[in-house]
């Protein structure tokens, strides 16, 4: 793949070409990939630069954005969102969907149909809402380790990171076990 660069631009005011990204000050920019850096509230700058009609699937009536693997909302294409979802191991959870988006943008596996995404959101929600007080804000710390395995098992890996059962069983997981290199 060729290596290209990383160009910053502030823009109160842009949009999205066939090509790449217009801004109000009259020049574009060619791009592959757009990072949106919204930094704080960001759900509402996500709504005042989305367009119709996808902005008004940014948001459930429950408060929280339905997001499959916290990542990709399965109705709006070519968009996916990092680190969005609160977890109580935010940058943990964040390197994995790093690593899943990564593989499925090199088309390494293959997503589920769009009834099965929207599905297993939904039940995400639902459990979310039915076992913490945060699930307004998205967080999913009562099942990051089973949301985890999900995507190592999405990805083909092994969802068992440890070389033991002993250590699988007893010990918690850093970063360290989630790199693939050093499991082949």
């Amino acid at each position: 793949a060729d290596k290209g660069k990383i160009v910053f631009k502030r823009s109160s005011k842009w949009w999205f070409s066939e090509g790449g990204v217009h801004f109000e000050d009259g020049s574009s920019l060619e791009a592959e990939v757009v990072v949106l850096a919204t930094g704080f509230d960001g759900k509402q700058k996500l709504k005042s630069i989305i367009p119709d009609p996808f902005r008004s699937l940014l948001e459930f009536p429950s408060g929280s954005m339905p997001l499959y693997r916290g990542t990709i909302n399965p109705l709006i294409p070519n968009m996916a969102f990092v680190g969005y979802i609160e977890s109580v191991s935010n940058l943990h959870t964040a390197e994995i969907r790093c690593k899943w988006l990564s593989r499925l943008a090199d088309e390494e596996f293959k997503l589920p149909s769009m009834e099965k995404m929207l599905d297993q959101t939904t039940q995400e929600m639902e459990i979310m809402k039915r076992s913490t007080r945060f699930y307004k804000r998205s967080c999913i710390s009562t099942f990051s380790i089973n949301h985890t395995d999900e995507i190592c098992k999405e990805m083909g890996w092994n969802s068992w990171r440890k070389n033991n059962w002993i250590s699988e069983a007893f010990t918690p997981y850093n970063s360290r076990d989630y790199n693939e290199e050093e499991k082949k």
